[in-house]
């Protein structure tokens, strides 16, 4: 996030109003996991025009395809990854308005990555089974896709919190351990193999988290993403079997 598009403060400023809008807007009404139309938040869908105008929209960290979308006016986005996206996006704002000496408060991320430099989490031991190909056009491939997709969010959904350490469902380090296995089996998923050992181990990540945030009842949008996630990628296991013929 330390891309410098050139806004001027001002605008940074408006930006961060626009965004702020559209997320009381949606945070005012009981959306919860609706597919929501991106014209529902014209104000948000003004700042990623003006993001790609500046040839910056894929540049900050936020998903490709969630970017995308906020330039289709046809498209829509689930609630919760909307409001994770909006998040994401106010945090970054805040650092370009930080860095233009503006006083603002320091942004969950910021924390997030100060803790994991100064304490970095334990590694994530993975036990290997066996590395299986999977040919294009082939059924694990769909499911890749698929599952590739709710993976995608929760890494957005668990980056965007703006929740204190003490108010979160994880601490400072839980959650830089989760975005890094996410990330690396998202990365697995996109070579031309997988290993069933790291997708087990992601799932059963998956549901903890999404266990302690409904017992937490917080963050409650990240554990329903990694709920499903984690149970889509135990009810298609047998494709990531090394037993599984994978067909072409």
């Amino acid at each position: 996030m330390s891309i410098d598009p050139g806004f001027s403060l001002e605008e940074i400023r408006e930006m961060l109003t626009a965004v702020g809008r559209s997320l009381s807007r949606l945070q005012a009404v009981d959306v919860g996991d609706k597919l929501m139309p991106v014209t529902y938040v014209p104000e948000a869908v003004s700042v990623y025009e003006a993001f790609d105008a500046r040839g910056i929209l894929h540049a900050f960290d936020l998903n490709p395809s969630v970017a995308n979308k906020f330039k289709n006016h046809e498209a829509k986005l689930r609630a919760r990854v909307m409001i994770a996206a909006l998040k994401w996006t106010r945090t970054y704002l805040r650092t370009l308005e930080n860095k233009l000496g503006a006083e603002s408060s320091p942004s969950g991320n910021d924390s997030l990555d100060l803790a994991a430099d100064a304490n970095p989490p334990e590694p994530i031991q993975i036990w290997t089974e066996q590395w299986i190909y999977v040919r294009r056009g082939s059924q694990a491939k769909e499911i890749i896709a698929d599952v590739s997709e709710w993976l995608e969010e929760a890494v957005l959904l668990a980056k965007a919190t703006n929740l204190s350490e003490d108010q979160a469902a994880l601490t400072d380090i839980e959650r830089a351990q989760l975005i890094a296995i996410l990330e690396t089996t998202l990365a697995v998923l996109k070579g031309p193999m997988v290993e069933p050992g790291l997708l087990k181990k992601t799932a059963r990540i998956a549901q903890e988290v999404a266990e302690r945030t409904a017992k937490k009842k917080v963050e409650e949008g990240l554990g329903a993403g990694l709920g499903y996630a984690g149970k889509k990628l135990l009810d298609r296991k047998r494709c990531f079997d090394p037993t599984f013929r994978i067909s072409a």
